[in-house]
């Protein structure tokens, strides 16, 4: 299958220079609509786990590194989800999250779990850069979930719960790794 060739003006759209962007399905809205701060925040995300996959990869972390790699793949889901309104029509066509999605992250907290001392404190992160850039991500985790609560709260989109339970349940994960990486 040939790719498709981008063109500047594919990249460079001049669509979003009075402050507008568009939804999945074309919907235009301000750029500091709530949906555009959550989308914001998952890209971050996303941005943050590859720079944190890096350092786990630089260190022959393999295992770390595919674990990741599918959580980012799982983020690019979730944004496709909040960029999409409920009603809209194109709603059916889109990948969505599952329960799955989310038992396996359960499933990954229990391995992590099971070999990693846990000291009953409260511990700054930070014994290597890799945990720092990791923990890091968690916050950020945190952050997105608050923001999809927000959304579902004031706008009733509820299809967002899925994963606003995901984000939760990430970040849960991502403290795991920071205490199994320290």
């Amino acid at each position: 299958m040939k790719k498709k060739e981008l063109t500047f003006s594919m990249v460079t759209t001049k669509g979003g220079d009075h402050g507008e962007s568009s939804l999945y399905n074309g919907e235009r809205r301000r750029k500091d609509d709530l949906i555009f701060e959550v989308l914001g925040d998952l890209d971050e995300l996303g941005s943050f786990l590859g720079l944190a996959r890096a350092s786990l990869c630089e260190k022959g972390f393999t295992k770390q590194d595919a674990l990741i790699q599918k959580i980012q793949k799982t983020l690019f889901i979730i944004g496709g989800e909040v960029a999409m309104p409920p009603d809209a029509k194109q709603r059916s066509a889109i990948k969505k999250i599952t329960e799955d999605d989310i038992v396996f992250l359960e499933e990954e907290e229990k391995r992590i779990f099971d070999k990693t001392v846990i000291e009953p404190l409260f511990t700054a992160s930070g014994r290597n850069t890799s945990s720092a850039l990791v923990d890091v991500c968690r916050t950020i985790s945190r952050r997105c979930e608050r923001k999809i609560v927000a959304i579902i709260s004031a706008w009733g989109w509820d299809h967002l719960s899925l994963s606003q339970k995901y984000l939760n349940r990430l970040s849960d994960l991502l403290f795991l790794m920071v205490r199994n990486l320290e």
